[in-house]
């Protein structure tokens, strides 16, 4: 069983064939046969130096974790190696933000959205009420609304001119399986969802092929989009008559 090294926001694992690197909301793929040599600098850093003279590093790892990991990534290195060194390497994007994207506007939203809800309450008393059960409704439907949207869109885009592939489990986050798939030239890619089978079927956009989604039965697939976007619709206009009630 191949070990994992965590590290200060990036992740290392490998499998029969390549070591692989996560974080920053992508994924470095570096084939044994491109690595030169796995050594240690310090304590809490790895690095990997291909055969071209490049070099990769994994930092913050406690000492033990990353020398561990160095001794036994050696150790399933090929005895011959390919001289083309970075050529080899493949980089693909995963999806994944900086929790700052997240987490930045949305608190400046619930800090002006505070002082809305003190100005209701200052100007129009029992209103204020309203404003402060508005924002469930709102943000969850913003959620599903702009979500369903989004879904619907590149739904229409894949069903004009997606292409399917198979696609195999690679990594697991919470709830979430990454799939990994490969397009008609050959590169990478990574598709994330809430299944937990091996092998998948999914369709990407030839003009973008990191776009893709699992393939659906498409009555099942249309009732769940229209769904959510009545859904959504119904909870966006309950909740903007509860902030914006006072108008009336």
């Amino acid at each position: 069983m191949s070990q994992i090294l965590n590290g200060r926001g990036v992740t290392a694992r490998y499998d029969a064939e390549a070591l692989r690197i996560e974080g920053g909301g992508r994924q470095t793929r570096i084939p044994f046969a491109a690595v030169q040599e796995v050594r240690t600098p310090e304590a809490r850093v790895l690095e990997i130096v291909l055969t071209d003279g490049a070099a990769h590093r994994v930092e913050g790892g406690n000492p033990s974790a990353t020398a561990a990991f160095a001794t036994a990534l050696t150790g399933v290195l090929p005895p011959s190696r390919d001289p083309a060194g970075s050529a080899l390497v493949t980089t693909a994007e995963t999806g994944e933000l900086s929790v700052w994207w997240l987490f930045g506007p949305l608190i400046a939203l619930t800090l002006g959205y505070i002082g809305y809800a003190w100005w209701v309450g200052a100007r129009h008393g029992v209103w204020v009420l309203g404003a402060i059960a508005a924002p469930l409704p709102l943000l969850v439907g913003l959620v599903l609304f702009f979500g369903g949207v989004e879904e619907t869109c590149r739904r229409i885009t894949l069903a004009r001119r997606g292409i399917t592939v198979e696609a195999y489990a690679s990594t697991r986050r919470l709830m979430n399986v990454s799939y990994r798939y490969t397009d008609a030239d050959g590169g990478e890619h990574f598709y994330s969802c809430a299944r937990t089978v091996q092998r998948t079927h999914v369709v990407y956009d030839p003009r973008n092929p990191a776009s893709a989604a699992h393939v659906q039965w498409l009555p099942f697939l249309l009732v769940k989009l229209a769904f959510v976007l009545t859904v959504g619709a119904l909870l966006l206009a309950c909740g903007a008559f509860l902030a914006l009630g006072w108008l009336w």
